[in-house]
């Protein structure tokens, strides 16, 4: 398991910041996770391994999809949850020491991907740092604190309870159709 704090700013081509939020994460294997933004909206993105709750607390809308291990293995929440075979899903290149951070990147193989690439810092095998550069030429990063690995989670930390009056759009439905 980890448990972290992060901060999040999300950069344009120029390097200008155009959105901070903070938050905290929760990771479990096999493939659970638990990402809450908390400032300066609440948006809750959690799964229990099979299905991805989206929740908008300010829009009171909740998108749900199905979430396998596959498409869990090809996110950076596997790569920080220590996916066993990262060479299927990503070329990876070690960036060595850079500012006191042992940098490695890594490159989706799938042409798809909805980024370029991932850059992962650690700070004496500590998670300090991720950043990840999207497909449109932004740039997000996201340092992690007070990390703590292999904590006692509660379960519910990876379910969620639909609360009342919220919009829901269920996607398995969708899923389902088309791969039938």
């Amino acid at each position: 398991t980890l448990q972290s704090d992060f901060t999040q700013t999300l950069l344009n081509e120029d390097n200008e910041q155009l959105e901070q939020t903070s938050g905290t994460l929760y990771l479990q294997q096999p493939g659970k996770f638990n990402w809450t933004y908390k400032t300066p909206y609440v948006q809750k993105i959690i799964s229990n391994g099979e299905v991805l709750w989206i929740y908008d607390e300010d829009l009171e809308q909740l998108t749900i999809r199905g979430f396998g291990s596959e498409q869990l293995a090809q996110t950076p929440a596997a790569i920080i949850l220590g996916n066993d075979y990262p060479e299927k899903h990503f070329i990876q290149v070690d960036l060595g020491k850079i500012e006191g951070f042992n940098w490695i990147e890594l490159t989706p193989r799938d042409l798809e991907a909805q980024f370029k690439n991932i850059r992962i810092g650690f700070e004496y095998k500590r998670l300090a740092m991720m950043i990840i550069a999207d497909n449109l030429g932004q740039t997000t990063r996201i340092d992690f604190s007070n990390a703590q690995k292999n904590a006692t989670l509660p379960a519910e930390l990876f379910n969620f309870e639909v609360p009342e009056g919220v919009d829901v759009l269920d996607e398995r439905q969708s899923e389902n159709a088309v791969t039938e």
